[in-house]
C-alpha cells in the first residue's frame, strides 16, 4: 500500500497474538511456580536437616575417640590415674572441669579445644546465658565426663570427689565420656546452673535450642528426653565409641550435689 507522501507503508500483523503474550510470566502462573516451589522446599528441608544433623554426630563420635586417646596419655603420665572431675570448687558436675584440667585436656589435644566441643552445643549470648567459663568454678565442656569417684554425704561440704585410675581391660566396658543430655531439676539451682535448664545435643533433627543457646531454659518438661533428646554418643575405656538410642540409656546422677542428672 503506497501513502500519500508517496513513501511504502509498513503493515504489521498482529494474527498470532498468543505469541507474545508468552513471552513472559502470567500472575497466575507465577503464583503456581512459587507454591511448587514452597511445596519442594517444605519436603526437603526436612531431609537436609537429618542429613546435617548425621553429620554431626560423625563429628561427635570423632571428638570422643580423641578425647579418649588424650585420656588415656594422661593416666599413662600420672600412674594410670585419670584427670580430676572436680571443678575448682571441688564439687562434680559431670559437663564441668576445672581449670587446670580444661588446660591439660587442651594442651595434650595439640591446642584443639573444639575435641571438647559437640558440634550442636552453643552457648547464648544473652547475659543469663549459660557461659563457656564460669568464674571460680571452671569450664562448661560439650560432653559429660564421667570419671567420678564420690564418697561421703551428698550434701556440701562433706562431698569428696577422689581421683580414678583408668580401668583395666577387665573392666573396659565403662563409660567415660557421654554426649552432654543433662538437666537440672526445678528444686536444683545451687549457682552452677538456672532451675530446670536442659540440654539435649541431638534431637531428631539438631541440637534442642532456646533463646539461641542449647543450654535450653524456658521450655516444658524435666528431662533433656521432654525437649527431644534421641539418645547419644557414648565413649568407652577401652577407646571405642558407640551411638546409643534413648531405650537404650540409663538415667543417671551428673552432680555431686546431685542437683543434676544425665542420661548414658
Amino acid at each position: 500500500m503506497v501513502r500519500d507522501d508517496g513513501h511504502m507503508a509498513t503493515a504489521i500483523n498482529h494474527g498470532n497474538n498468543r505469541r507474545i503474550k508468552s513471552a513472559g510470566f502470567t500472575l497466575v502462573e507465577m503464583m503456581v511456580v512459587i507454591a511448587i516451589s514452597g511445596l519442594l522446599a517444605a519436603i526437603m528441608l526436612p531431609a537436609l536437616s537429618t542429613a546435617k544433623e548425621k553429620s554431626r554426630r560423625a563429628i561427635c563420635k570423632s571428638n570422643l575417640h580423641q578425647l579418649l586417646l588424650v585420656l588415656n596419655e594422661c593416666a599413662y603420665q600420672n600412674e594410670d590415674y585419670l584427670p580430676s572431675c572436680a571443678d575448682d570448687k571441688g564439687y562434680y558436675h559431670s559437663i564441668v572441669v576445672s581449670d587446670v584440667v580444661f588446660t591439660n585436656l587442651v594442651e595434650m589435644s595439640g591446642g584443639n579445644s573444639n575435641i571438647l566441643y559437640c558440634p550442636n552445643i552453643v552457648f547464648g549470648a544473652n547475659s543469663t546465658a549459660v557461659k563457656q567459663y564460669i568464674t571460680n568454678i571452671g569450664y562448661v565442656i560439650g560432653y559429660s565426663y564421667l570419671a567420678a569417684t564420690v564418697t561421703g554425704s551428698p550434701k556440701a561440704p562433706d562431698v569428696t570427689v577422689q581421683p580414678m585410675k583408668m580401668p583395666t581391660m577387665a573392666t573396659s566396658t565403662t563409660e567415660l565420656l557421654a554426649d552432654a543430655n543433662f538437666w537440672t531439676p526445678i528444686s536444683g539451682n545451687t549457682g552452677y546452673f538456672p532451675s530446670r535448664m536442659k540440654v539435649a545435643p541431638h534431637t531428631a533433627a539438631g541440637a534442642a535450642m532456646a533463646r539461641s543457646s542449647s543450654f535450653t531454659v524456658g521450655l516444658p518438661g524435666n528431662s533433656s528426653a521432654s525437649i527431644g533428646e534421641v539418645g547419644g554418643n557414648v565413649g568407652f575405656a577401652d577407646g571405642h565409641v558407640d551411638w546409643k538410642t534413648l531405650p537404650q540409656m540409663q538415667t543417671n546422677t551428673a552432680s555431686s550435689l546431685q542437683d543434676a542428672y544425665g542420661t548414658w
